[in-house]
């Protein structure tokens, strides 16, 4: 594909109707260490992928998945990545794609908890050049995808202290080195990476205000290809059932849960204007409580309220989130599926 022909940043989120991950399975590690490749995506306990599963999500409506990575036990000590686990990476990137639907990688679980990726000064001047080169090979491998297949710099980078809020000056600086680099990598890589739309995150993916407004985008050769992204599973007492910091509960819908939305609108919409960046919220969704309607509620609100601002959401699909039997193959949640995907409007 000529890169002349590459759909902007807009236009790509424009066209998504709605995401899903495909949580615990490329991302997943521990300390399995033998040769069959594959078998590092049993680790979290989901079942392997396979193209069914790609078919069940398109066939319920979902037009991008998300494909997390985690690539730190697939490269040696110079950062060479083992070309097996690339070739797992890009057979699912395949896949998904041979689908007609937009794929997203990442560097995934290399960021955040247990990760080599500090989000400091520091952690950029000690890291800063492997970053670099993981980031070049995947570049290199998948220079010539056409415009449906999206990268993602590094998932929800924290600093050494691994300590979630952090707004400090060292800590949201650490996350703006990595970014910058990521950019600038993926631009040097030449063919259809010179426009390929690119998607970064602040500190952690949190929202907060102070996050928002410490944040600034990367400067970029390709004008119009960058997608903001930001993660949210609020109410957090709803989304997940275990949260010892909150009251838990199964319900959704609350004045404060409409509220805490709104302002969720209100602060992702002034960032976009202030950068002229469309957005994405990569990862969302809650766990099951046996409260299908609530789960369905909850996500149709968000959903639609992001939609507002042109912003479109991927469900995190592992475990007790899963809307899908991911054995099987089938959606077990229809009412969830079809709030996500606006199917639920076209019976309203």
């Amino acid at each position: 594909m000529n890169t002349l022909t590459f759909e902007s940043a807009k236009t790509a989120v424009a066209n998504i109707t709605a995401g899903i991950n495909t949580g615990n399975s490329l991302e997943a590690h521990g300390n399995y260490t033998g040769d069959d490749i594959s078998k590092y995506e049993l680790q979290w306990g989901e079942p392997p992928l396979k193209k069914e599963l790609f078919e069940a999500f398109a066939a319920a409506g979902f037009n991008a998945v998300r494909l997390p990575v985690t690539w730190k036990h697939h490269f040696d000590e110079q950062g060479n990545i083992d070309p097996r686990w690339l070739d797992h990476v890009a057979w699912a990137v395949d896949e998904i794609l041979s689908l007609g639907l937009y794929c997203i990688i990442n560097i995934h679980h290399d960021g955040g908890e247990g990760s080599w990726i500090i989000s400091s000064k520091e952690g950029y001047e000690h890291k800063g050049g492997l970053f670099k080169k993981i980031w070049e090979q995947i570049a290199a491998h998948f220079r010539d995808y056409g415009e449906k297949l999206l990268f993602e710099g590094v998932n929800e980078p924290i600093n050494a202290e691994r300590f979630w809020p952090a707004n400090d000056p060292d800590s949201v600086e650490g996350t703006l080195l990595f970014n910058q680099c990521f950019v600038d990598t993926v631009r040097a890589s030449g063919g259809n990476n010179s426009q390929r739309n690119l998607i970064v995150m602040p500190y952690a993916g949190a929202w907060s205000k102070g996050r928002l407004e410490s944040f600034r985008m990367p400067d970029d050769s390709a004008k119009g290809h960058l997608i903001f992204e930001i993660h949210s599973y609020d109410p957090e007492g709803f989304c997940w059932y275990r949260a010892p910091w909150t009251t838990v509960r199964d319900s959704w819908g609350t004045t404060e849960d409409y509220e805490q939305l709104a302002y969720l609108k209100q602060q992702l919409g002034s960032f976009m204007d202030k950068w002229g960046v469309p957005a994405i919220v990569g990862e969302f969704g809650s766990q099951d409580k046996q409260n299908e309607p609530a789960r369905a509620l909850h996500a149709k609100h968000f959903t639609e309220a992001m939609k507002e601002l042109g912003i479109k959401c991927f469900w995190w699909e592992c475990g007790a989130f899963c809307i899908f039997d991911r054995r099987e193959c089938a959606l077990r949640f229809p009412l969830i599926a079809d709030a996500l995907t606006g199917r639920a409007n076209e019976d309203d």
